[in-house]
């Protein structure tokens, strides 16, 4: 199971500063009464499919100052997600080296073939 699983709970978690790389698939699955995320100021280079689909309460999610990898398509999820639910974020996510915001990544200017 899951770290989180059993938090269904859970409306705040705040994992900034933790010099984060990478999130577990399905890590957040089961908070769907989480209200804030905060994940900002980490290492995080994209944000596995699906990651954030079950967090049907959230109304606050913190994601800057990561070194997002805007020219891995796997990035793509993750510009979908902030296109669709502008209103949530608080502070622009931006891809690292360009400053582009990431939400603006669309899927001619990535590749599988640019991905680690």
């Amino acid at each position: 199971p899951g770290v989180f699983d059993r938090l269904v709970n859970l409306k705040e978690l705040h994992l900034y500063s933790n010099q984060l790389t990478a999130l577990p698939d399905g890590v957040f699955d089961r908070l769907v009464n989480l209200q804030k995320l905060a994940l900002n100021d980490n290492q995080l280079k994209s944000i596995p499919r699906g990651a954030f689909d079950n967090l049907k309460s959230l109304t606050h999610i913190w994601l800057y100052n990561n070194p997002w990898d805007c020219a891995c398509s796997d990035i793509l999820y993750l510009s979908g997600w902030l296109a669709q639910h502008a209103g949530k974020v608080q502070g622009q996510a931006v891809c690292s080296g360009t400053n582009t915001p990431v939400r603006a990544v669309t899927e001619a200017s990535t590749s599988p073939s640019k991905c680690p």
